[in-house]
């Protein structure tokens, strides 16, 4: 399933997305139970199918056999359930959730290392990433003018589906709810000034765009270390990559990060970015992961207070 989040008439739901619709999976599931003549079917739908995707990632022993259900029901309906579906023109997208925690890896793809020179760590290199930056599919970024160039880093990543430590590579699949894209979007003029700039430059509101969806690792295709990637910007191609140029997958990732870290619910933990590129107010950038689909956003300018660009002498404040 491609599993995400969306707005219609003012409310915040969970859907599975196909083809041209969304399927509101609390409200099908509801439709069903109804129809069986299921007792209480409020409060069971409410109880194994919620509206937030965090609750559903928590739950998703109960919740993801339930959106299965409620998802075959609607296709035997031929997509004609009042209320439970909805075409992408009548909704907004969202970002999935709110994940309690991003975490993200750098220098880790062979083509982007070689580009920027930079040897491996023998370790993956991981940071985190605010959970307030994320946005959705087809949101605005906003870029703080003044503040110099903007990257955007383009990364294939996971969300977690419980509460782990100490996970072992080879047992990885089994705290992998889905696979979704996350743009870390990178003040590269700040990074550049002073390394202990980076999470400023990584974590303004906005810097972390997400989605369109999670897809179950059931609906990607088998081989995920072999996927490919494209970066575009305003519609034309500037870089094409491949998940087999990673160094570290996610078992090492995960292995390394669940030694140190506890992970939750609803954690995404990134894989880095294969070569990045500049972009500025007025563009829309893509990213595209083979099974997956395409992350797209457009960029404007905000103005902010350019006092702090001038007292760290950034080069276009002058």
């Amino acid at each position: 399933m491609k599993l995400g989040s969306f707005e219609v008439g003012g409310r915040k739901r969970v859907g599975a997305f196909e083809n041209e619709w969304v399927i509101d999976l609390n409200a099908a599931y509801r439709s069903l139970l109804i129809e069986k003549g299921m007792s209480d079917p409020e409060a069971r739908t409410d109880s194994e199918l919620p509206i937030d995707m965090i609750s559903f990632t928590e739950k998703n022993e109960i919740s993801v056999p339930a959106a299965k259900e409620a998802l075959d029901y609607v296709r035997k309906k031929d997509y004609r359930v009042l209320g439970c579906v909805h075409s992408l023109s009548q909704i907004t997208f969202r970002a999935s959730h709110r994940p309690p925690k991003i975490v993200c890896t750098g220098t880790n793809y062979e083509d982007y290392r070689r580009l920027i020179g930079i040897r491996f760590s023998p370790v993956p290199l991981v940071f985190l990433k605010s959970p307030s930056a994320v946005i959705g599919h087809e949101e605005t970024i906003y870029l703080p003018t003044g503040y110099g160039i903007f990257y955007h880093e383009w990364e294939f990543s996971c969300v977690i589906s419980k509460r782990c430590k100490n996970v072992p590579k080879e047992k990885v699949n089994e705290v992998i709810f889905g696979y979704t894209i996350l743009n870390d979007i990178t003040a590269r003029s700040l990074e550049a000034t002073n390394r202990e700039f980076q999470p400023w430059g990584k974590n303004i509101d906005t810097f972390a765009p997400m989605g369109p969806w999670i897809v179950t690792p059931d609906e990607m295709p088998k081989d995920i270390y072999d996927l490919k990637m494209v970066r575009r910007l305003n519609g034309k191609m500037e870089f094409e990559s491949n998940t087999s140029n990673m160094r570290f997958g996610f078992g090492e990732i995960i292995e390394f990060v669940t030694n140190f870290w506890t992970l939750e619910p609803g954690d995404v933990v990134t894989t880095a970015t294969p070569p990045a590129g500049p972009f500025k107010a007025g563009d829309v950038i893509e990213a595209e992961i083979e099974g997956i689909g395409v992350l797209r956003n457009p960029v404007q300018g905000m103005e902010m207070d350019s006092k702090y660009a001038r007292q760290i002498n950034l080069e276009e404040i002058v």
